[in-house]
Parts: structure tokens; C-alpha cells; sequence
């Protein structure tokens, strides 16, 4: 199998096109952290780099893609017309347009709305069209409101937005958002203590199954900083500390089916369903699907690296990180080099630091992790 690193994936979808360029941060991510999957990939899989020719060993490989895009597909068919190589490229169907947007997990919470009673109904996001029916709804409500764009990730796309008349400014951002979408959602903005993740992967013969939980952190905008690195009883007990453990198996069990239902039939490859909890009159509560991730993620890839790499003792963090200044980027890796050394138990890592991709005095972004002692 060939794994290959390509971020920006819903934006691709979004724009639909085989000849879609993604912007340029994105290029630079995905040139910066294209080594990614070898922290999930089976020890005789592929990595394929950007700069990297493809083996004639491996001519006949299946693709396995970050996330499937037109944009994506139409790279591996090119190298396969350029080298003569029979790649087995995933295929484009127009469900996934669907099925990669926060769409589909409006549909998937609602579904869940109605199977478990413990989930609150009033947290359902709406779409909108038109600028005064999203102004009237933002008047009648007596709550801050979160509105997103349907094909968005990491943060991106979000607008928090108060009670009452819509400011000039924001005026502006969602024109702009209904220009490019056609459409965004509003939902009830929630006083957010936890977020996580479950992992799910459908696999060819139309099973979906449970990978795992991850547990992650935004920052104040909502984008993806770092996801806690522990084994998989550590994480459970850390949200079960928030919302019972019996709720939590419902919720896995009746979103696996539902997932079952809504993807096993088009797509095989790994789902992310992002959940969160927060405080509600004083309780805890779930919100069992805040979106729904048709891709592989930094969540999947924390599950998989600690499986794979990490001592099941141990507890760590895996970050992301930008940087503009790619020699202060360098100076800190070699910094925490100094700082974290490795330490090994049984060829699996004890404590320390490390660095998932090359870091080079060029690098923008930095993959890495520190496990405790």
C-alpha cells in the first residue's frame, strides 16, 4: 500500500475540480509533514513524498490517501499515465460531497437525537441560505450562536456570533462564506469542557468498526493544537470522568450503525466523528457529533502512533505546530533534542522527544511528541 499526506482535503472537495490547487500554507504542510503516514502505515507500506519517485516494486500498489478528493485522485492517475504504472486509485463518487460535509453529520446527529434520550435536542445545527433569515435567527435568539461553513476542518470556518443585529464586519465574513458555499449552518454555541473523538474504519466488505478514542485540544478559535497520547483505557476513564461510561457505549454502538448506514456502502477508509462535552444547568452533556471526518486525522494518527510506537504505560502529547520562522522552528527542535532525550523500553518509547517529520532550517510546521517521564 502507498500512504500519501494530503491536507486541505474538504476544500478540495469542495471545489470539486482534478485540477484544484490548494493554497499555498496548505503546499507547505503538506511538504513539511508528508512523512506523516509512516506513524500509522504496516511496516511493508509506502510513504510517497513529494519529491520522491515511485519504486517499481511498488508499481502496482493500492493508494491510500489522506483524504479522497478529484483533486487527489487525478495526481495518482497522472503518475500512473507518466511512469506506466497500475496504481489502484480509490475512485470519485458524488455521494462524497455528501457524505464529506457537515450535511451529513447534521443527519447523523439528528438520528442520534432520536435514539438516545440523554442527548439534548436544542443543539442541532440549521442551514441557511439567505442573510436575513440567518440576521432574524440570530434576533430571536437569546444565547451566543456558532456559524460554520459546510466544508470546513480544524477550525476553520467557524464564526461565533452574539445575540441581536449582525455587525458590518460579520456581515462581510458570511457573504463571503455563502459566496463559496451556497449555504452555512448556525448552532447553539456550548460552554465546551472536553473535546474528543471516536474512530471508526469501514472496511471493504462493508463492516464499520471501532478504532478508538482520541482526546484533543483547540485553541480559542477552534483549531486543532495537540491530542493527549495515552492507551485506550486511560482515555476512556478521562471521559467517563465527565459523561458515564454505559451513555458512552450507546453513543459508539448506535453511531457505528448509523456510520454503517450512511457510509458503508460508497466509502471504505476511516471516519473521525468529533464529539465534544459541556456544561449544561449545571450537568454535563454530550454533544455526540459535532462533524464527521471522511478522512484520516490527527486523531487517527495519535490512536495508531501510540499503538505502534509508544510504551502502554507512558503519557504524552502529540502536537502540530506552524511556524513563520523556520530557523527559530530548527533551533527549538534541536532545543528539545537537548531536552526530552529518548528513552526506550522493549524497543517501544519510554519518554523523550520526537520529531514524526524532518525538520530542516526550511520547515514551517512541526509533528512532534514529548511523553513524560
Amino acid at each position: 500500500m502507498i500512504h500519501y499526506f494530503n491536507p486541505g482535503h474538504e476544500t478540495a472537495v469542495l471545489n470539486g475540480s482534478k485540477f484544484y490547487r490548494p493554497a499555498i500554507p496548505v503546499l507547505k504542510m503538506q511538504a513539511d509533514l508528508a512523512s506523516l503516514p509512516a506513524w500509522y502505515a504496516a511496516p511493508d507500506d509506502y510513504v510517497l513524498l513529494s519529491n520522491q519517485a515511485i519504486p517499481q516494486e511498488a508499481r502496482n500498489e493500492q493508494v491510500a490517501l489522506w483524504g479522497i478528493s478529484p483533486q487527489s485522485i487525478h495526481f495518482f492517475e497522472k503518475l500512473n499515465k507518466q511512469y506506466d504504472l497500475q496504481l489502484k486509485i480509490p475512485e470519485w463518487k458524488e455521494e462524497y460531497r455528501f457524505l464529506g460535509s457537515r450535511f451529513a453529520s447534521q443527519q447523523a446527529l439528528a438520528r442520534l437525537m432520536d435514539a438516545i434520550p440523554e442527548i439534548e435536542n436544542d443543539i442541532l445545527p440549521q442551514f441557511f441560505s439567505d442573510m436575513d433569515e440567518i440576521e432574524k435567527c440570530l434576533m430571536q435568539s437569546q444565547e451566543k450562536q456558532l456559524l460554520k461553513s459546510p466544508y470546513s476542518s480544524s477550525g476553520r470556518g467557524l464564526v461565533w456570533l452574539p445575540p441581536g443585529e449582525l455587525a458590518r464586519s460579520e456581515r462581510q465574513i458570511i457573504s463571503g462564506m455563502l459566496k463559496k458555499q451556497s449555504r452555512v449552518s448556525i448552532e447553539k454555541a456550548l460552554d465546551k469542557q472536553l473535546d474528543f473523538s471516536m474512530h471508526f474504519e469501514n472496511t471493504p466488505e462493508g463492516e464499520t468498526k471501532f478504532i478508538g478514542y482520541s482526546i484533543f485540544q483547540t485553541n480559542a478559535k477552534g483549531a486543532y493544537e495537540k491530542s493527549f497520547l495515552a492507551n485506550q483505557n486511560a482515555l476512556e476513564k478521562q471521559i467517563s470522568a465527565f459523561i458515564d461510561k454505559d451513555l458512552l457505549r450507546i453513543v459508539q454502538n448506535t453511531i457505528n450503525k448509523i456510520l454503517n448506514d450512511l457510509y458503508s456502502t460508497n466509502y471504505t477508509g476511516n471516519i473521525g466523528v468529533d464529539m465534544l462535552v459541556y456544561l449544561s444547568g449545571g450537568q454535563y452533556k454530550l454533544n455526540p457529533c459535532v462533524e464527521i471526518n471522511m478522512r484520516k486525522s490527527m486523531g487517527y494518527l495519535a490512536v495508531r502512533l501510540f499503538e505502534n510506537y509508544l510504551h502502554p504505560d507512558v503519557h504524552g502529547e502529540f502536537f502540530v505546530e506552524y511556524h513563520p520562522d523556520s530557523k527559530a522552528l530548527y533551533q527549538k527542535h534541536l532545543e528539545l533534542q537537548q531536552q526530552y532525550p529518548l528513552v526506550f523500553e522493549n524497543g517501544l518509547i519510554k519518554s523523550g522527544y520526537q520529531n514524526l517529520c524532518p525538520v530542516t532550517e526550511t520547515s514551517n510546521y512541526h509533528a512532534f511528541i514529548i511523553i513524560a517521564q
